[in-house]
């Protein structure tokens, strides 16, 4: 899930009907597949990615699984020898620590928040027929001295995310919005082809202020089996 620092934003509102508005983010996020691989994007089944992160002075590596036809993610961070697991396999969320001890959470608002990040993980904007999700076209906004398109995404079930597009090519540059009560920000710093694919390689993203850089070593499309993404049992 991309999330990035806080910043300053100067926002130019346009206004819109609904009937348009729906119209022009449904296209504008067909525009952005195209830009970000098009056909290559709809034959895999799931994928792997490696990397790193830093917060602070903090460094650690992580891995993440995701399921592209059944919206199931799972990410693994280790740092300092520890290292912690959260998944959600479609039914549950749910993580475990470095104790082998796993938890579990099944209520509306843990599942809410695990869906949208594993359809933020999986990239679940790209199949709205697999995902349903509302698009609406906000109107073009400026930020950081850029002119961006901004489309607010609202999966079913979740809490709604505004992507902010490339005026020019479309592809995804920021994505704000609220997870849970805290406020997040992401931006993409560089882009890479991978697996015929542009992938974030260099990400900034901020929880409540929290920023943590990202930067992606590896990124595969691959079949991943159903119980990758089950929780373990504790140990």
């Amino acid at each position: 899930m991309l999330r990035s620092g806080l910043f300053a934003l100067s926002l130019v509102l346009v206004s819109f009907t609904s009937a348009h508005a729906d119209e022009a983010g449904t296209r504008l996020m067909a525009q952005m597949k195209e830009a970000m691989g098009g056909a290559a994007l709809d034959a895999p089944k799931g994928f792997h990615e490696t990397g790193a992160l830093g917060q602070g002075d903090h460094a650690a590596t992580y891995e993440t699984w995701g399921d592209l036809h059944a919206l199931r993610s799972v990410s693994q961070m280790t740092r300092g020898g520890a290292t912690f697991t959260h998944g959600f396999d479609g039914k549950q969320a749910w993580m475990m620590g470095p104790d082998g001890k796993v938890r579990t959470d099944t209520s509306p608002a843990g599942i809410a928040s695990a869906k949208l990040t594993a359809y933020l993980t999986v990239g679940g904007y790209f199949y709205p027929g697999r995902f349903p999700a509302d698009f609406a076209y906000q109107g073009k906004k400026d930020a950081n001295g850029e002119t961006y398109d901004v489309v607010t995404i609202t999966p079913e079930g979740c809490d709604p995310v505004d992507f902010w597009l490339d005026a020019k090519d479309h592809k995804l540059q920021r994505m704000t919005g609220t997870d849970q009560g805290q406020a997040f920000v992401g931006e993409v710093k560089r882009y890479k082809l991978m697996d015929k694919v542009w992938v974030g390689v260099d990400i900034t993203q901020s929880v409540g202020g929290h920023e943590t850089r990202l930067h992606l070593a590896s990124y595969k499309f691959a079949d991943v089996p159903a119980d990758k993404f089950a929780p373990p049992a504790s140990k």
